[in-house]
Order: structure tokens, then C-alpha cells, then sequence
């Protein structure tokens, strides 16, 4: 064939330059329009569940944050629930109700008697019996104030403090406890003195009941104190 000539009708196009099908180049753009709409629901659905995930740890942290402003608070009733259980325990030791509560109980009504006959009042004092010329009145269980004691002692032990701020509030709290006591029996001797009717109601319906709360308050007292925040020293500077 001469150099310049031309392709005949119907023949095929070099293979260099050979083209597609319309429909073919059509079905490509439509697959690659669908690979990228899928690709970005596929980020979209990334996106959100990286939101939801977020957004659920934001909305579980005050949940945590609570549970752990709780968890003292739980430690705090479980320690003394315990406390208190080992102290009715302790109560039911043979030796603690023949031996030691009966002197505690005179130790009370010695003390009362003491302090009367300094105003002249000319007690004398029998086991637990307090007597004078004008009323008696006998020490009983229940009357050596060891229950709000012991409701004192284990609230400070179960409270979270430290060692050093424990002490001194087991001992002046005790202290104040039994003072406390000897008040109650010499007010409900001169009770019975002066107002017999009021005997029963000033011993069961007033004291024991104020003798709780005197516990509690002298416990409120006691955290507050302990729970204090200490001022840090100030140094100047030259």
C-alpha cells in the first residue's frame, strides 16, 4: 500500500489508539460515583460513632465521679455498723457483766455521791445504790453510760481520719461523755428530791434520747475539727 494512503472502510484503528465502548465508559463513571458515595457513608457512619462514643464517655464520667463521692461514705456506715455489732458482742462475755460493768456502776454512784456532798447533801453510797436522808437511787445497767460511749467510739473510728486526730477526740469525747453522766444521775436524784412524778419521764423519755444526741454532737464536733484544713505556713520573701 502506497505511504499516504488511507484505512479502508471498516477496518480496525491502530491498537495504540484504540478507544471503548460508550456504554462501557458510561458504566465506569457510574461505578466510581457509587465507590465514592458509599466511602463517604462510610465515613460518615466513622464520624458518628467516633461522636457517640465521645459523647458517652462525657455523659459516664459524673456518673463515676458520683459513685466514687459515695464509696466513703458506704466504707464509713459499713465500718461502724461493723463496730457497733463487735461492741453488743462484746456485751454477752460473762466475765463484762459480773465483773466489770458492776464496778463501772459503782465507780458512778461513788463519784455522784462526791460530788452531792460537797452541797451538802450527806449521801452514802451502798454497791450501787446512792441513799440519803431525803431519796435513793440505784445504778443500774444502762445508767453507766457505755452505749452512748461506745456509739462515740466507733463513729471516730470509722470515720476516715487520721491516727493523730482520732486520739485526742476518743479521749476528750469519752471524757465529756462521762461527765456528762454524772450529771444525768445527780439531776435525776434531786428529781426525785423535789419532783417524784418526773422521776421515770426525765430518765427514759428526756435523758436517754438527750444522751444520743450529746453522743452525735460531740461527733459532729470532732469532724469538723479533724477535717479542718490545716494553713499552709507563709514564708516572706527579703
Amino acid at each position: 500500500m502506497p505511504c499516504g494512503g488511507r484505512i479502508a472502510k471498516g477496518g480496525s484503528a491502530p491498537a495504540g489508539r484504540r478507544r471503548m465502548p460508550a456504554e462501557c465508559e458510561s458504566t465506569t463513571g457510574w461505578e466510581k460515583a457509587s465507590v465514592a458515595k458509599n466511602s463517604k457513608k462510610h465515613s460518615d457512619k466513622t464520624n458518628t460513632g467516633t461522636t457517640d462514643s465521645s459523647e458517652s464517655c462525657k455523659l459516664g464520667e459524673p456518673r463515676k465521679k458520683r459513685q466514687a463521692s459515695k464509696r466513703p461514705i458506704f466504707l464509713f456506715v459499713l465500718a461502724f455498723v461493723f463496730l457497733l455489732m463487735g461492741f453488743y458482742a462484746i456485751t454477752f462475755i460473762p466475765y463484762l457483766n459480773m465483773k466489770l460493768l458492776p464496778a463501772l456502776q459503782v465507780v458512778n454512784a461513788k463519784t455522784s455521791a462526791v460530788l452531792m456532798n460537797i452541797f451538802g447533801e450527806g449521801a452514802a453510797v451502798r454497791d450501787t445504790t446512792i441513799s440519803s436522808a431525803r431519796y435513793s437511787v440505784n445504778i443500774a445497767h444502762g445508767c453507766d453510760a457505755i452505749e452512748p460511749i461506745a456509739l462515740f467510739v466507733a463513729a471516730v473510728l470509722a470515720f476516715p481520719a487520721s491516727v493523730r486526730s482520732k486520739l485526742p477526740g476518743l479521749l476528750v469525747g469519752v471524757a465529756m461523755l462521762c461527765i456528762l453522766n454524772l450529771i444525768r444521775i445527780i439531776s435525776l436524784f434531786y428529781t426525785g428530791v423535789y419532783w417524784p412524778s418526773m422521776f421515770e419521764i426525765m430518765h427514759i423519755d428526756i435523758w436517754q434520747p438527750a444522751f444520743v444526741v450529746f453522743s452525735l454532737f460531740f461527733w459532729v464536733v470532732w469532724a469538723l475539727w479533724a477535717t479542718k484544713p490545716t494553713p499552709r505556713p507563709q514564708h516572706a520573701s527579703v
